[in-house]
């Protein structure tokens, strides 16, 4: 999902081949900024944007995009105060969490919420990124293109040029360039990128996911699913590694909040960072999604989640230290079993095999295009398909060896340690840099837990794939039976250094023999020469990547005025209406409320267990109603976690954190009546922020940002 190159010392030149910007439906796309001018703004205003579409494109700097920010490596979060506060989801915010919970400090269970900036909590490996400008280059790469320059060979030479020219311009900004339409039309981001980002407060994992996971992807929904985090900076606002002397970041822009409601039918759009989409996926990419993909993913979390969760249960550390990982493993293994489903019910593959033979009826119909189109599609069939076995069980062992920690450690860190002894003597500071990797990884494990999920991954493999797809090690070592596996991992796990982060710490201090004989590390060798084979295998031809190429470019042309770019991680915008769900001749309402998350709790099923001090404030509150959630029919996808979701004034009245279990196609198709985007409101995520906090600052920063000058406004 990244395709990423440095440029310069301080550039970032990243280039995909997608196509214009044409509208379709008003609620479906998610649409570039810098072509909201050209391509929305009449249908926009129509709908009821009150204000002026510059705000939203980010042409020039302090426009209403800038506090969109891409939050980490797959989420969006906003700049909510002239302080650097940030609202994000809940569940973006695993991994920071992860990072502080303890035996003697709970905050799945507590919550947490600094009293002061003193006690914010800053979060190794995450990054905040804002886009200071966004502008379309185009006009400047067909100016370069056009004079002949002797410099100038190719489009990636204007490019490259174009991006010199804006690093003089602004040389402590990263500059990125993308390209659609054919290497017709370019946009240019301007952005800084944060790593100084600190939490300031989330809410306890009952509230912010009540309904865990049987009510992913569900609607309707009772979550508070927020987050709280500040980013910081230097003196001077500009990036800078943690410190104390940081401060937080200073901004003249931020989104203000709306605690007026909406009602249905009313206009709402996100902005936001979403991943990838393949709108334009052939059907046998869609059967190769549904069919080879997604089964052995499904098959193996089926097994991990069923262990983690029987260990969790038993253990309250276990429970800490497998939190995230569960979480993240039954996110993607029920959007995968829902696109299968749907996939099926709505006969997408039909759908676009009828899009096909379309597709073929324009290439016959032109002498030139069938010249070069004619064979396109049988090409990338055959290709796909005649490696489907390969790739099939490339997945188990990617999806298997994930699960087990410390052989995934081996085989990341491995050469790392088989080359210490020499590797250390020209680099000093190895020794302490493996040693804090250790630590860190280890933290993140149980050993006994791992052995378990050792054990499961080997059988699951010796049952999914036929003799000559397993390792070479399988063979030696006669695992064919799940006794013989028992045995194998229990001395493995019993000999080797690896399964000991106290033994692997005292080798690093006096190593005493060679790793590269540890039996976990031959082990893992055996598994990727394996793997290697099969990636060779699989690996499409220079014809395959042709004849991609030809299909995708021919896409705009023959889509014309309906086509419009797929997600592709850069800041997109989305819009629709605030709308009920109808599904199967019922109407599901578009808000849900505080008097139905109290009744829908439930003493028995684990993820509807009621948050005692939830509880305590409904019945304070004189059981007091509120809306909880609410749900619109824009069009986002994975990485539109923590967009904000906007009124007609562009002031936030929600949150997106999840997308209905009607809509697990989102990655190929777009369904009007049926997707929809769930957001937690404001309202609720302000009164939870008040009632469970530990203070009253986070409300009290809110307030005063919304009463100064700022977007939204």
């Amino acid at each position: 999902m990244k395709l990423k190159k440095s440029i310069l010392s301080s550039a970032l030149l990243v280039v995909f081949l997608f196509c214009s910007v044409f509208q379709l439906r008003a609620d479906e796309g998610m649409w570039l900024l810098a072509l909201l001018k050209k391509q929305n703004a009449e249908r926009l205003k129509a709908m009821g944007l009150k204000i002026p579409i510059d705000e939203l494109m980010g042409t020039t700097e302090g426009a209403l995009s800038e506090s969109v920010i891409a939050f980490g490596s797959g989420c969006t979060g906003s700049i909510i105060s002239n302080t650097g506060l940030i609202l994000t989801n809940y569940h973006c915010s695993y991994d920071a969490i992860q990072q502080y919970v303890s035996p003697t400090s709970d905050i799945y269970k507590n919550g947490y919420w600094a009293t002061d900036q003193l006690h914010e909590l800053p979060i190794k490996g995450l990054s905040i990124t804002i886009n200071k400008k966004i502008l379309d280059v185009s006009d400047e790469v067909a100016e370069l293109l056009s004079k002949g320059n002797s410099k100038i060979n190719s489009i990636r030479d204007a490019q490259l040029l174009i991006a010199k020219k804006y690093l003089a311009q602004y040389p402590k900004y990263r500059v990125v360039i993308k390209a659609y339409k054919n290497n017709t039309l370019f946009v240019l981001f301007l952005q800084l990128n944060y790593e100084d980002v600190r939490m300031v407060g989330v809410p306890p994992k009952d509230v912010a996911k009540f309904g865990g996971e049987t009510d992913n992807f569900m609607w309707p929904r009772h979550s508070a699913d927020f987050a709280y985090f500040r980013v910081y900076a230097d003196k001077n606002g500009m990036p800078a590694a943690f410190s104390k002397a940081n401060i937080p970041l200073q901004v003249k822009t931020w989104l203000k909040i709306s605690t007026e409601g909406y009602r249905n039918g009313d206009f709402a759009m996100s902005m936001g960072y979403p991943g990838m989409s393949d709108r334009n996926a052939l059907s046998f990419k869609i059967k190769e999604k549904t069919q080879v993909l997604n089964p052995p993913m499904i098959s193996v979390r089926k097994v991990t989640q069923s262990i983690w969760e029987d260990e969790m249960n038993k253990d309250a550390l276990v429970k800490q230290t497998y939190a995230e990982k569960f979480a993240t493993s039954a996110n993607y293994y029920k959007n995968a079993i829902g696109m299968n489903y749907w996939v099926n019910k709505l006969n997408i593959i039909a759908r676009k095999e009828n899009h096909e033979k379309e597709w073929m009826k324009w290439v016959l119909n032109d002498t030139i295009k069938r010249s070069i189109y004619l064979t396109a599609l049988q090409d990338l069939k055959a290709e796909i398909e005649g490696k489907a076995d390969f790739l099939k069980a490339q997945t188990y062992y990617a999806e298997c060896m994930d699960a087990c920690e410390i052989l995934k450690f081996n085989m990341g860190f491995g050469e790392s340690f088989n080359t210490f002894v020499t590797s250390s003597k020209k680099r000093p500071s190895l020794r302490s840099d493996l040693s804090n990797t250790v630590t860190y990884h280890y933290k993140r494990l149980n050993v006994a837990v791992d052995k378990r999920m050792t054990k499961a991954m080997l059988k699951l493999l010796k049952d999914s794939l036929p003799e000559q797809l397993l390792p070479d090690i399988f063979i030696t070592k006669k695992l064919n039976t799940n006794l013989l596996i028992d045995q194998y991992v229990d001395s493995l796990f019993q000999s080797s250094i690896y399964s000991d982060s106290t033994k692997l710490q005292n080798w690093l201090k006096s190593p005493s023999r060679p790793l590269v004989n540890d039996p976990i590390t031959q082990f893992t060798s055996s598994i990727e020469k394996k793997t290697g084979e099969l990636f060779r295998v699989f690996s499409f031809t220079n014809k395959f990547y042709k004849s991609s190429a030809y299909y995708d470019n021919s896409v705009a042309e023959f889509k014309g005025d309906s086509y419009y770019p797929d997600a592709d991680k850069t800041i997109r915008l989305s819009y629709g209406k605030i709308s009920d769900l109808n599904l199967d001749g019922k109407t599901i309402p578009y808000q849900t409320s505080f008097s139905g998350l109290i009744a829908k709790a439930d003493t028995v099923n684990k993820d509807f267990l009621l948050n005692r001090k939830l509880l305590e404030v409904w019945q304070k509150n004189g059981n007091g109603d509120m809306p909880v959630n609410f749900i619109t029919n824009g069009d986002v996808t994975g990485g539109n976690s923590g967009s904000p979701m906007l009124n007609a004034d562009g002031k936030i009245i929600g949150l997106v954190f999840d997308c209905n279990w009607e809509s697990m196609t989102r990655e190929f198709n777009y369904e009007q009546e049926l997707n929809k985007v769930i957001c937690v409101d404001i309202r609720y995520l302000l009164f939870i922020t008040e009632k469970f906090s530990n203070s009253a600052r986070i409300i009290t920063e809110i307030n005063k940002a919304n009463k100064r000058n700022g977007k939204g406004s």
